[in-house]
């Protein structure tokens, strides 16, 4: 299985601190946020890795070129942001006939990703893709959805106060090849993964729990917040 890690963002929410790092490379603990999910990746098995990338390119391909991570690394350059879905449509040739993982780049979490890929390889015979969730309790910020008794998602709301549900997209998802017909199908302006792919996959998506910290480091408050069960973390495992 090949993995895509979504990393060509600006940070804008970050302010002063992405003005001269792309958020990819801001650290949570002592490593880069993209260190991190690479590392997930990597536990997971899954050795063949795409990054996209647009703002101060240079840094983080300076930062790759200096690691030894027994991985295939490769990059692609996007002169213009294609979001989500677009980057996602765009490189589908990278997978070939394979199942694959996409993540979004701006997430620390603590729960590994090798169950989430058990999950797939079992899950509902009616579905084309994999979830990941995690609890939220801001689902109004927060991609949130409704599951039916067997896990699969029937219903999702993108950052809506209409939500009763406290279950949110971890936007870690694994596609088998079935679901590249509806990647396909979506136009320029449907490009984004939440707003645009995942309404039309409804009743197709297995979900899977992701227990433990889950953070967006996209904030200030995020960031702290990660930095704060990073070092929580250490300190468990040195007990």
């Amino acid at each position: 299985m090949k993995g895509l890690i979504l990393a060509a963002g600006f940070g804008t929410r970050l302010g002063h601190l992405t003005q001269q790092t792309p958020k990819a490379l801001i650290r949570v603990g002592d490593k880069p946020i993209l260190d991190h999910n690479i590392r997930k990746l990597l536990d997971a098995g899954i050795t063949e890795i795409l990054i996209n990338t647009h703002y101060l390119v240079e840094q983080v391909e300076s930062f790759l070129s200096l690691q030894d991570y027994p991985a295939k690394l490769t990059t692609v350059f996007e002169p213009e942001l294609l979001g989500t879905a677009g980057t996602l449509k765009g490189n589908l040739n990278f997978f070939g006939s394979n199942d694959f993982l996409v993540m979004h780049g701006d997430n620390y979490f603590t729960s590994g990703l090798s169950a989430l890929v058990d999950a797939h390889i079992n899950r509902s015979a009616r579905t084309e893709m994999t979830m990941a969730t995690f609890e939220t309790k801001s689902p109004e910020l927060c991609g949130t959805v409704v599951k039916d008794d067997t896990g699969v998602v029937t219903d999702f709301f993108e950052k809506s106060k209409e939500s009763t549900s406290f279950e949110a997209n971890a936007a870690i998802y694994i596609f088998s090849p079935l679901a590249k017909k509806q990647i396909l199908s979506l136009t320029k302006e449907e490009n984004d993964i939440s707003l645009n792919l995942i309404p039309k996959l409804l009743g197709r998506i297995q979900s899977h729990h992701l227990h433990g910290d889950f953070i967006d480091i996209g904030t200030q408050s995020g960031l702290q917040a990660a930095n704060s069960s990073y070092l929580g973390d250490l300190v468990k495992k040195r007990v």
